[in-house]
């Protein structure tokens, strides 16, 4: 869970750079947000390490709490839709690359490979991780 002051900066960041999902999180509200979002990484994961992946790949953070908001409200357990969300937070890492950093800044091209391999990570081994939100979500009946 972040903070609410965290999830309203990630909101706000979502929708001014046009990433794909931020009207669908605006809607959601902070609360619902802060509540869903863990940063980078499986819940499996400790926190120390999700906290310094984040750390690491933090100008794509809003992609992040995108991407987590999808496994907890919008997650129907289907391969189909884990496919789709990963290829959201991949479009998502390339608009926060670009938008952090002009074409001729190398930088740019540097954020854009850590895309790949957010997106890369997330397709090979993320679908364990979608399951198990499916059937807490189930448990918990927190499915919209």
């Amino acid at each position: 869970m972040m903070s609410l002051g965290e999830a309203s900066v990630a909101i706000h960041v979502s929708w001014r750079v046009g990433l794909y999902g931020a009207e669908w999180i605006r809607a959601l509200g902070v609360d619902k947000v802060a509540d869903a979002c863990n940063g980078c990484g499986p819940e499996w994961m400790s926190q120390s390490m999700r906290d310094k992946l984040t750390a690491f790949l933090d100008i794509f953070f809003p992609a992040f709490c995108i991407h987590d908001c999808r496994f907890v409200y919008d997650n129907n357990g289907d391969r189909g839709a884990f496919d789709a969300a990963n290829e959201e937070l991949r479009l998502n890492c390339l608009l926060l690359a670009d938008d952090s950093y002009g074409w001729y800044d190398p930088r740019r091209y540097i954020w854009r490979h850590r895309a790949k391999l957010v997106y890369i990570a997330c397709k090979d081994f993320g679908w364990s991780a979608w399951r198990d939100a499916y059937g807490e979500n189930q448990k918990q009946g927190e499915m919209k």
